[in-house]
């Protein structure tokens, strides 16, 4: 099981990609997120401490990682590397990972990372405390030139770079415009985050949700329910344009 906790929903960037910046900008309480972690079954698992927002703004986000780890889970987070405490991720997260788009400043202005310089640095501080092998770039694809980026990420050795197309999913792509050929099914169709429960995802307010790509779960039930609904071929604004399903 991969459990996947969106602690904020407040960035300190503004990536015209981020669903995030269309939602409530809130924190995950205290007692929601250790309520959440508490019920977690007692085989060890990955916390992931991630959403729509930048896990390190909120004022607890290291006591969470501690509490994730005293609890016998592995604490898993991916930052936007403007915010990094090397001691603490050093020392609390066995791996980690960190959005880097691109390596050009003005193109990371545009897209609405800031100050990237600074992040570029404070990754090489960070390489100086922590194996390159446990951290992974994580980049969004938008047709930009990758060549440099790949260049960069292998010449320091970092463990993975994994790169995301823009998502075509509606309630992201209502930011952007992105092709959804071959999305739009009318036929029955399987959601493996449906059909094997290895992944939740929870809501900075604490709801549970079969994945973490739900961005308005507004008409989002029951698992059970929204599953015999696909299989219907009949399909919820939650999963409209979801590149996950996969015809029956």
């Amino acid at each position: 099981m991969f459990y996947q906790l969106e602690i904020t929903t407040r960035c300190n960037f503004s990536c015209f990609y981020c669903a995030g910046r269309d939602m409530p900008q809130k924190d995950m309480e205290w007692d929601a997120f250790t309520q959440i972690v508490d019920a977690i079954p007692g085989k060890r698992v990955t916390v992931s401490l991630q959403g729509e927002g930048e896990p390190s703004l909120p004022p607890l986000f290291e006591d969470m990682a501690r509490y994730v780890r005293d609890k016998g889970h592995r604490p898993y987070s991916i930052l936007n590397g403007s915010r990094l405490d090397l001691a603490v991720l050093a020392g609390l997260f066995p791996t980690l990972g960190i959005s880097v788009d691109t390596l050009d400043q003005c193109h990371a202005e545009e897209i609405g990372r800031h100050n990237l310089p600074k992040v570029l640095r404070q990754l090489d501080d960070l390489l100086r405390v922590m194996d390159a092998r446990r951290v992974t770039v994580m980049t969004v694809d938008m047709g930009q030139p990758l060549d440099e980026l790949r260049a960069w990420v292998r010449a320091r050795g970092f463990g993975r770079h994994i790169i995301q197309p823009l998502s075509p999913k509606a309630d992201y792509a209502k930011r952007y415009t992105v092709s959804t050929t071959g999305l739009q099914r009318s036929q029955s169709s399987f959601c493996p985050y449906l059909q094997r429960p290895h992944t939740r995802f929870f809501t900075w307010d604490g709801k549970q949700l079969p994945c973490c790509f739900m961005k308005d779960s507004s008409d989002f039930e029951t698992i059970s329910q929204l599953r015999a609904e696909l299989l219907s071929a009949k399909f919820k604004r939650c999963c409209h344009g979801c590149p996950q399903l996969r015809p029956v």
